[in-house]
């Protein structure tokens, strides 16, 4: 109870189509009903106060290949770090609960990764985004799906060709792409492969209270039954 009551950042995070935005949305769900004020930022919202770029960001249905012409690794850095600033101060003058979908790994580390950047640079990134966030106490929910290239041929060949066409366009239309040849179904789920090394790297080094959950799309009711508990809202009773 007083880890709910005292957090008020919840991040969800996972590779693409493990259920980050469902999930999130169960959240908000659970948090409306038992009377705590939230705010939901999906991945992509107009305005979003922490993707950098804005309508630039790849994410919905925008691919990168704009940022990446319109942004360096340092600027993206730069603008990332003043977002958070603001976000954080305006966060701790208000009672809400922010439950962020797609951070703090995949709006952000996974784009500098696809920049190219230094793995080292992008450890030391997070940790300034780590020690911002600390004072609105995160908590983080992480999705594991498994492995990657099975996950990732999985969720195409359930979704259909429109999403797996754009997930093709925004995981290879980026520098990292382009310096490897990576292209096609084949080059998406080697750059998919690389980048969940780096996210559970990410996830281990998270220094705030966090909850792995696998196979979620196999057993759902068991996986929100541990957030709730993670959460503590199963002491809190539920609103009229």
């Amino acid at each position: 109870m007083r880890r709910m009551l005292g957090t008020r950042i919840i991040f969800v995070d996972g590779l693409p189509g493990s259920g980050k935005s469902t999930t999130a949305q169960y959240v908000a769900g659970a948090l409306e009903q038992r009377g705590i004020r939230y705010r939901l930022l999906r991945e992509r919202e107009p305005d979003h106060p922490l993707n950098v770029g804005t309508d630039l960001h790849p994410s919905g249905s925008t691919t990168g290949a704009r940022m990446f012409a319109a942004y360096t690794i340092g600027s993206f850095v730069e603008e990332s770090l003043a977002r958070w600033n603001a976000f954080v101060a305006e966060a701790k003058g208000s009672e809400l609960v922010n439950v962020l979908d797609s951070h703090p790994f995949q709006n952000s580390v996974r784009v500098l990764s696809q920049m190219d950047a230094d793995p080292v640079m992008m450890a030391a990134y997070q940790s300034r985004v780590e020690e911002r966030a600390a004072e609105l106490g995160p908590v983080l929910i992480y999705l594991d799906p498994g492995d990657a290239e099975r996950t990732i041929r999985a969720i195409a060949e359930q979704r259909g060709p429109a999403w797996t066409n754009y997930m093709i366009a925004v995981v290879t239309e980026c520098p990292y792409a382009s310096s490897r040849r990576l292209q096609g179904m084949d080059g998406a789920v080697a750059i998919m492969r690389a980048y969940k090394h780096l996210l559970d790297d990410s996830v281990a080094r998270f220094p705030f209270p966090k909850l792995v959950l696998s196979d979620c799309h196999r057993r759902w009711q068991d996986c929100h039954a541990r957030i709730l508990q993670f959460l503590e809202l199963h002491l809190l009773p539920h609103g009229p």
